[in-house]
């Protein structure tokens, strides 16, 4: 997945893209290179979309006239005159895929170390069993974390979890209790 784009709020020159004046565009990187970008606007009706050499581009800098620009012109005016395009501050692909290789937490396999007397003191234990007794008999997949449960559809998940007795936290509105313990549990959606 390609990084975000950036919004640039405020240009350091006024722009006109086919005669309409523009207050912001976005970046979005191509490579590794901080001239290798493409400069993206959002059209109400359209949406967004990147700028090529057909359109009309026109800059001017304050109290000066407009004047015609080519795109190229118009990018190395904007990396030279912003403080956050520079090339070392771009993540390289090389980065952004080693993040990728490496931040995937779900992908390692930690055993779980469980603490029974913490869990007894707290009675949290025996609420965990009970919420994964009823979402493993709604088939609804989840990971657990503490009670913390991660689902693909917090919405079906909650559905099969009051139909089965628990009810909506006073806390938050994605926390349920459990009726026997009166502990919370809290679903988070994540979706695969």
């Amino acid at each position: 997945m390609p990084p975000e784009p950036i919004k640039i709020d405020e240009l350091p020159w006024d722009l006109r893209i086919n005669g309409i004046l523009l207050r912001s565009v976005q970046i979005r990187w191509a490579s590794d290179s901080a001239e290798d970008f493409q400069l993206v606007i959002t059209h109400p009706t359209l949406g967004p979309f990147s700028l090529h050499d057909g359109f009309e581009l026109e800059m001017r800098e304050q109290g000066s006239p407009w004047h015609p620009v080519r795109l190229e012109q118009l990018k190395k005016s904007l990396v030279e005159g912003s403080e956050f395009l520079h090339a070392d501050d771009i993540p390289k692909s090389s980065e952004i895929a080693e993040r990728r290789l490496f931040n995937r937490l779900d992908a390692i396999d930690i055993p779980h170390r469980r603490s029974p007397r913490l869990s007894e003191l707290t009675g949290h234990d025996e609420c965990v069993r009970e919420v994964q007794k009823v979402l493993c008999e709604a088939r609804v997949p989840h990971q657990v974390a503490g009670t913390v449960f991660v689902v693909p559809s917090a919405f079906r998940a909650r559905i099969c979890l009051i139909r089965a007795g628990f009810r909506k936290s006073p806390i938050s509105p994605a926390a349920l209790v459990e009726p026997r313990s009166g502990r919370a549990i809290q679903l988070v959606e994540r979706r695969t």
